[in-house]
């Protein structure tokens, strides 16, 4: 059995929510609003610094259709690598969106 460290758990919790926040291509407002947070605790959340509760995992989890299991499942860094990668893509894709709407 694996034995977590809270920070391991916060950091692969945020690295999972904000990949599937970025697939989707919605903002941090945009996940806010509809579970009714504010857009700096979702952003504390993606980047692993705060302890957030269970109703609020499962929320995001519902709205961004995660599987509880790959959120609570121990995932390995060359496992985690290849998601950070595709985030750094989908948020330049995202901004440069952005940018055109302007």
């Amino acid at each position: 059995m694996y034995k977590w460290k809270s920070e391991e758990i916060k950091n692969q919790i945020g690295i999972i929510f904000k990949l599937y926040r970025l697939r989707k291509g919605l903002s941090q407002f945009q996940v806010a609003t509809e579970i009714d947070l504010s857009k700096d605790y979702i952003g504390r959340i993606e980047r692993g610094k705060t302890n957030t509760t269970i109703e609020i995992i499962i929320a995001i989890c519902n709205f961004l259709e995660i599987d509880l299991l790959l959120v609570f499942s121990k995932i390995s860094q060359s496992q985690l690598d290849p998601m950070i990668n595709e985030t750094k893509l989908l948020e330049e894709k995202f901004k440069n969106q952005n940018k055109r709407k302007s």
